[in-house]
């Protein structure tokens, strides 16, 4: 199979919503992402409000202290962009608004499934993953900069395309989009598809905890978030072997004479 043929295998029909990628197209995207992909690395600094567990204390009728109980959350990053949520004061009144509409959704005046909040340039990140991503500006509050380690390897959709992600739900990325994956867990991938290739698992097994959860941390942006937030870098030795190795493979495949 030829990388290009990956791109044409999960486009969806013009208008409509594309169709959840299946377990084959998922590995053909995966296969033209570790064979096309470019290095990128973030250069813009966000601001960030880690979400905390619910701390709660019961009081006896003197006032001391008598139970306590943490209700844990994921722990996860309130993430925001600084374009659009330019000073503190608004980030701030944003994330007030948010605590507020849960709470009531919670005590029920609003329904379960209503966002608390809808708009542009706000997203989530799992702590470790945002921890690997940026690291704290001491100068501001609540901002964080670009780990300069913190590399992508990514690639350009033409078509609109709906992939399964690791936190469980289908992402639709716009033509004109982006694939991204992390450096640190590019190996890993590399490693699975060729197991996938030598017939030793199927990509259902090797890709997929289900339909819409991905086993990789592969997520997309959409058109010109890579161009404002990301800038061209160079891969690691082993990244770009890794990279040289399954181009050859894929071409060995097909017939073609192999890379000097």
């Amino acid at each position: 199979m030829s990388t290009d043929s990956a791109n044409t295998a999960f486009s969806g029909t013009e208008g409509q919503e594309p169709s959840l990628l299946d377990a084959l197209q998922y590995k053909n995207l995966l296969e033209r992402l570790v064979a096309q992909g470019q290095g990128y690395g973030k250069t813009e600094s966000v601001a960030a409000f880690l979400l905390r567990d619910l701390h709660i204390v019961t009081e006896t009728e003197s006032g001391k202290d008598e139970v306590g109980k943490d209700v844990s959350v994921e722990p996860l990053y309130l993430v925001m962009d600084q374009a659009q949520y330019p000073n503190d004061y608004v980030r701030e009144l944003v994330v007030k608004d948010i605590m507020l509409k849960y709470a009531q959704r919670i005590i029920g005046d609003r329904e379960l499934n209503s966002p608390d909040f809808k708009g542009p340039g706000l997203w989530t990140s799992k702590q470790s993953s945002f921890d690997f991503d940026y690291n704290k500006n001491s100068n501001a509050r609540h901002v964080y900069d670009p780990d300069p380690e913190a590399t992508r390897i990514c690639i350009t959709v033409t078509e609109p395309i709906s992939i399964p992600t690791a936190w469980g739900k289908p992402f639709t990325i716009e033509a004109g989009g982006t694939i991204a994956i992390r450096e640190r867990d590019f190996q890993d991938l590399v490693e699975t598809l060729h197991e996938i290739r030598s017939g030793k698992i199927s990509p259902q097994d090797a890709l997929l905890d289900s339909d819409t959860k991905s086993k990789f941390d592969i997520y997309g942006m959409n058109p010109g978030f890579l161009e404002n937030n990301y800038g061209n870098v160079g891969l690691k030795t082993e990244t770009q072997s890794s990279i040289s190795t399954f181009r050859r493979s894929l071409k060995s495949e097909l017939g073609s004479p192999k890379e000097q």
